[in-house]
């Protein structure tokens, strides 16, 4: 319709000329940009801004240089009017106008009749919980569809998550869709509605709008089975019952092996039996985290190969010494045994003679023990000292592993809590029954507010459940959505085993769109990457096309992991949008827009508005400013004739004959 218009007014755009004016045909999308003399006769141009700044375009007219070029007569804005506006840009656009002091004629090229659904506006927060339902909806606005039937679906990093289908209502009524949705897996993903297209719709671009979620863990299911109450026990299970967020499943093994070992083995007892069968083979991957209390792991060895499973395939699991379990050498199953960081399979006894804990190097930097080192207590000053200890050893493999000792005996060296990433899994080994002092002791000085029990332990959770802050690989995007034609910028960060920045690591890097028809494709984006002396690398990605993506990174001396991995820490993985939607297409009916077209045009002096919805077209005699009283530019020179004036004349006289009565003089002729 606009070209048509631009077209067809030629001979209105030649008697522009005639009078003077030079016309100088400008787009604006995001900027304005000025077009060709070709261009500019036929709108030979793709409209592809991602949103159209009318505001911006005005400024850039009014703080034009006016020493530069002919002066500014009148504007000519051909729109429909749909920019990009708030509350207030209906008064900014005629402060403007005002401000320009020209005439504005206002085109409206919205049509009188429109065939349209479009996504209008979304209610989704930027944070969801695994496993539980949340709520994303969305509204919808329809032009000429009246009683049509819609799908809209929603989709997660392009998959199907539910479709609905609704009836459409009359122009410009709001139907809103909703899903219930409740994450399975924790990350970052794309979600996204679509409208599937109707037939003459005027535009399919507004029929999708994607947003990125984070699931984060909500409840984290703790199994915690003890040998036998006491303190320490009593201690960590208070802490983990008091956090909303942990849904804690605790057992006493109060049957000893002579209970277990009676003859009569249908003979009543006072006590229930240990639910092992239930816990350690058909729900045991149900639980983010195992804890072995002082365990006596020599009655249930028929099931600790069960439990190296679950670790390698990235269960975690805490050991807690005692006089049980660790002290007698019951972690003798192989599979489990050389999942672990220290050696559990021989007898080794319980110390009780009191010492004050050493922090490793690695315990300076680790995210369960780093607390120490930045509160000034690295060595134990002010904290209560431990009564019990299992004088174990590290394993001679463990650096396989990734095993590391965080706290180890001040006398022998001898690891009081180690920590191991075996397969997709984590463990931690803490080789004493008395942490619980770190919490109750007399005279007991608080961190930052906390007990120093509660930062150990919630330290020893969030690294056991991978959180985000102790992950050793970080793949970082500056922001979540960026505009089309935004450079993307990801950024690498890598640790050692021991927490440590990690230099001159290889790290490659891929980028992906989101979309199930193109999982086959090549990647849009890929390269590898060389941290520097903090463990850090960044690269810049240009001019991505529009779409959902992932990127994923992971070291370039181990084997490409697969999305799989990278949920269980194989591999770093962050999800971005690129020209998610401009929300100008979102309402697309052209009244609203029609209306602040005449505002701009009655903020103007002389201001017209002219629709073409009713056959109206350039006008010959465009509204123009007094050129009389436009102020000329002053560009620094002017030509005049030497002779132009009597002075001129008698100084080339003068000259002349100057000449001829010196030459006489000489002699010369």
């Amino acid at each position: 319709r606009v070209r048509a218009l631009w077209r067809g007014g030629e001979a209105a755009r030649e008697h522009w000329r005639s009078e003077g004016v030079d016309i100088e045909v400008r787009t604006f999308g995001e900027r304005s940009d000025p077009l060709t003399r070709a261009s500019a006769d036929t709108l030979e141009f793709e409209p592809d801004a991602p949103a159209s700044e009318l505001a911006a375009a005005l400024v850039e007219l009014s703080d034009a240089d006016p020493d530069q070029g002919p002066p500014l007569a009148g504007v000519v804005v051909i729109s429909d009017g749909l920019v990009v506006r708030n509350a207030a840009t209906g008064e900014h656009l005629r402060a403007l106008a005002g401000e320009l002091g020209v005439p504005i004629t206002s085109i409206a090229a919205a049509g009188p009749t429109l065939r349209d659904v479009s996504l209008t506006r979304l209610h989704v927060g930027e944070f969801a919980f695994v496993e539980n339902v949340t709520e994303f909806a969305a509204e919808l606005v329809a032009h000429g569809l009246e009683g049509q039937r819609a799908s809209v679906s929603l989709l997660r990093d392009g998959e199907l998550v539910e479709e609905q289908t609704l009836r459409l209502g009359d122009d410009g009524d709001v139907r809103t869709v909703r899903f219930e949705v409740a994450p399975d897996r924790t990350g970052q993903f794309v979600y996204e509605f679509r409208i599937a297209p109707l037939e003459g719709e005027a535009s399919t671009a507004n029929n999708r709008r994607s947003f990125v979620i984070k699931v984060l863990r909500d409840k984290v299911r703790v199994l915690h089975v003890a040998g036998r109450p006491d303190w320490d026990v009593r201690a960590l299970r208070t802490l983990l019952k008091r956090d909303p967020n942990v849904e804690l499943l605790s057992y006493y093994i109060l049957r000893d092996w002579e209970d277990l070992s009676r003859e009569d083995e249908d003979a009543p007892l006072s006590l229930i039996a240990f639910p092992t069968d239930e816990l350690f083979r058909e729900q045991l991957g149900s639980f983010d985290l195992i804890v072995m209390h002082n365990f006596d792991a020599q009655a249930h060895g028929d099931y600790l190969s069960n439990v190296a499973d679950y670790l390698r395939e990235g269960g975690a699991l805490v050991v807690i010494g005692g006089d049980l379990g660790v002290a007698t050498g019951d972690f003798d199953e192989p599979a489990l045994a050389e999942l672990l960081p220290i050696n559990l399979r021989e007898r080794v006894g319980l110390e009780r003679e009191p010492f004050a804990p050493k922090l490793s190097d690695a315990g300076r930097r680790h995210p369960i023990s780093a607390w120490l080192a930045t509160s000034g207590r690295a060595d134990w000053s002010g904290l209560p000292a431990l009564d019990s200890f299992n004088p174990t050893t590290m394993r001679t493999d463990a650096s396989e592993i990734g095993a590391t000792a965080l706290l180890v005996h001040p006398d022998t060296g001898a690891p009081l809590l180690a920590v191991a990433e075996p397969g997709k899994g984590r463990v931690m080994t803490l080789t004493t029954g008395s942490s619980w002092r770190l919490g109750f002791a007399p005279n007991l000085p608080l961190i930052d507010g906390a007990r120093p029990y509660d930062l150990l332990w919630l330290g020893a959770v969030r690294w056991l459940l991978r959180d985000a802050s102790a992950e050793r690989l970080v793949l970082e995007t500056s922001k979540a959505e960026y505009a089309l034609g935004e450079a993307v910028e990801l950024s690498v960060r890598t640790l050692s085993a021991s927490y440590a920045p990690e230099p001159e690591v290889e790290v490659d890097y891929e980028v992906r769109a989101l979309d199930p028809e193109l999982a086959q494709a090549p990647a849009l984006a890929e390269g590898r990457l060389t941290t520097d002396a903090l463990g850090r690398s960044s690269a810049r990605l240009e001019a991505l096309p529009a779409g959902a993506y992932a990127a994923e990174a992971w070291r370039a001396a181990e084997e490409r992991p697969n999305l799989e991995d990278a949920e269980s820490g194989g591999a770093a993985r962050r999800v971005f949008l690129v020209g998610a939607g401009s929300p100008e297409l979102a309402e697309v009916d052209g009244d609203p827009g029609t209306a602040l077209l005449r505002q701009l045009a009655e903020a103007s002096p002389k201001g017209e508005l002219i629709e073409l919805a009713k056959g109206e077209s350039l006008p010959e005699d465009l509204a123009l400013a007094d050129l009389d009283q436009l102020a000329r530019p002053a560009i620094g020179q002017r030509d005049v004739a030497l002779w132009d004036g009597w002075i001129a004349l008698v100084v080339l006289i003068g000259c002349f004959g100057g000449e001829w009565v010196l030459r006489r003089r000489l002699g010369a002729r």
